[in-house]
């Protein structure tokens, strides 16, 4: 059972000092009790980990690179929906607020959180056969290397990706122990509801990969609205409410806010969290590798049927549309650099940037507009604001 500690100060005593745009080379300091937050959930998550890992070492060599697998799939990230979770937590009042969770609870389950996203996207990168993530090279990528630097016998991509889902599913693991550790011995309302979206969240992102694998092979793939309607489907379910819905609803009940409240922060996360996802589609048909830490045009390459995909086709002529998706469907046949760079030129000369970037524009506009109606008193507006806009900044995860 976890030991509860002392209720310490709580609320929004002083949450400045949160970084704005531009955290593009890792982890950003909050000052404060955010900070202290981010901390304590970290210290947790390692502490999970390293239990986990200890408790395999009799298996030797294999349990070595595990280990070294489980630090890489979580390093450089810049604990999104801890910071989202832990910001949450402190404007609705902390462990100060009546039936709320304590400090260390509560980083349970922002750790519990955080191993479940980095399971997520080791999982992702196999799918789309990533090269790099977070500026390095992805996990299934690094297995291969270290099989081929090591003159292993077989092929190296084999048990590359079979290394890197096993890795993810031992995080999904842990992540539901350490999950339920945070609330062991709590009761009620609070109990249920958070067990419930914990549940909830991790199925209906389960459901938006395979959205996102599905589409692209679909009939009716070549109708724009079609495409949109998907694509915007597989965005909540895949991204904004793991991301960003479920870490604002858990933080607000975490600190004993009523479920209405809690669904309001879900709104508010939802609409962030997509406008989050069309901003990085962007960036990974068009944007800087070295900002991105993501390859870009691989979605190209892989036909992926994404917003601003949809966009184009909306805004092309039939013959030009028609060449198009043409292009789209060809996969990573050669010449793939060529094909890149003209459907590049395609998407920018169609107009569907503009269009995409008035959605991501409206998206946060709805996210404030839904803040507007919580119960959170103008300092915890402005600090959710904040990170909202810290989190739209084109910043990996």
């Amino acid at each position: 059972m976890v030991r509860d500690e002392p209720a310490g100060p709580g609320g929004l005593a002083s949450l400045s000092g949160l970084d704005g745009p531009g955290v593009l080379d890792g982890p950003k300091r909050l000052d404060g009790p955010v900070e202290a937050f981010v901390e304590r959930a970290d210290f947790e998550r390692g502490a999970h980990l390293a239990a986990t890992i200890k408790s395999l070492a009799a298996y030797g060599y294999p349990a070595v690179l595990g280990a070294d697998g489980v630090n890489r799939a979580q390093e450089g990230s810049n604990q999104v929906v801890t910071r989202l979770m832990g910001v949450s937590y402190l404007a609705h009042g902390g462990p100060d607020g009546e039936s709320a969770l304590t400090t260390r609870r509560m980083a349970l389950v922002a750790a519990a959180h955080e191993m479940f996203m980095d399971a997520s996207l080791v999982h992702d990168d196999l799918m789309d056969r990533s090269d790099t993530r977070r500026g390095r090279a992805s996990l299934h990528r690094y297995f291969e290397q270290v099989h081929h630097n090591s003159g292993w016998v077989g092929e190296s991509q084999r048990m590359g990706r079979a290394l890197a889902l096993m890795i993810g599913d031992a995080q999904l693991v842990v992540s539901d122990h350490v999950f339920r550790e945070a609330l062991d011995g709590v009761h009620g309302e609070l109990a249920q509801y958070m067990i419930s979206l914990h549940q909830m969240t991790r199925v209906e992102q389960l459901m938006g990969q395979a959205m996102d694998t599905v589409l692209p092979y679909m009939s009716g793939m070549d109708d724009p609205e079609k495409v949109i309607v998907g694509a915007l489907g597989t965005i909540k379910s895949k991204t904004a409410r793991y991301m960003a819905g479920t870490p604002l609803a858990l933080g607000a009940a975490g600190a004993g806010a009523p479920t209405d409240e809690a669904d309001i922060m879900m709104t508010v996360g939802l609409r962030l969290g997509e406008a989050y996802q069309l901003k990085d589609d962007l960036i990974g048909a068009l944007g800087d590798p070295e900002v991105s830490g993501k390859p870009v045009g691989q979605d190209l390459i892989d036909g992926k049927r994404t917003v601003l995909i949809g966009l184009t086709m909306r805004l092309l002529g039939a013959d030009d549309r028609r060449a198009f998706t043409g292009a789209l469907l060809r996969g990573d046949a050669p010449p793939v650099e060529a094909r890149v760079r003209h459907l590049q030129g395609v998407i920018r000369q169609s107009g569907a940037v503009e269009e995409l970037e008035t959605m991501i524009a409206d998206r946060r506009g709805l996210a404030f507009e839904a803040l507007e109606s919580s119960a959170l008193d103008k300092s915890g507006r402005a600090e959710v604001r904040r990170i909202a806009d810290w989190f739209l900044a084109p910043a990996r995860c």
